[in-house]
């Protein structure tokens, strides 16, 4: 007789471009998850983040949680902001940064491959809203109550309830 095993509950944390020729990565996109921003998984995913590197991979990091540790520590990295997200290129010595704000649209974002092909854009904004829209998150989500932690500022209050007055 056949086993019975309950799937394991698996989120998608990171997506891998490869060179369909060689089966070689190209890009990986991280989506950096709340296990991510806490040790002992954070150094884990830093010591990660340095493999890509001397891959010489494209890296883009999306990070949409509010709570957690920042998975970068580099000198100049924007802190006052609750989103970031960052592109490493394969080879570079600088990184693109898009610091996002609670109330901006999220952006359209480069999601590099190898040359001879151009950036690939990933639009975060109509991905998310598919998600969102997909999944029903509208049914379990209670809007009237306070975000959780980490405490939102006067002007994000503000924008909250200016956006809440449609629903």
């Amino acid at each position: 007789a056949p086993m019975t095993l309950a799937l394991p509950d698996v989120r998608l944390t990171h997506v891998d471009i490869r060179d369909v020729v060689q089966n070689r990565l190209v890009t990986s996109i991280e989506i950096i998850s709340p296990v991510n921003k806490r040790e002992p998984h954070l150094s884990r995913y830093r010591q990660k983040r340095h493999r890509i590197r001397q891959a010489d991979v494209h890296l883009l990091e999306i990070d949409l949680l509010r709570r957690g540790t920042r998975v970068w520590t580099y000198d100049g990295m924007p802190s006052h902001v609750p989103y970031l997200v960052v592109l490493t290129r394969s080879g570079a010595q600088q990184m693109e940064i898009w610091p996002i704000r609670l109330e901006d649209q999220l952006p359209v974002l480069p999601v590099p491959l190898r040359p001879p092909h151009e950036d690939v854009a990933l639009d975060l904004q109509a991905s998310m809203t598919a998600l969102y829209d997909e999944a029903y998150y509208h049914l379990s989500i209670d809007y009237h109550q306070e975000p959780p932690p980490p405490e939102c500022s006067e002007q994000e209050r503000e924008w909250m309830r200016d956006v809440l007055k449609g629903f």
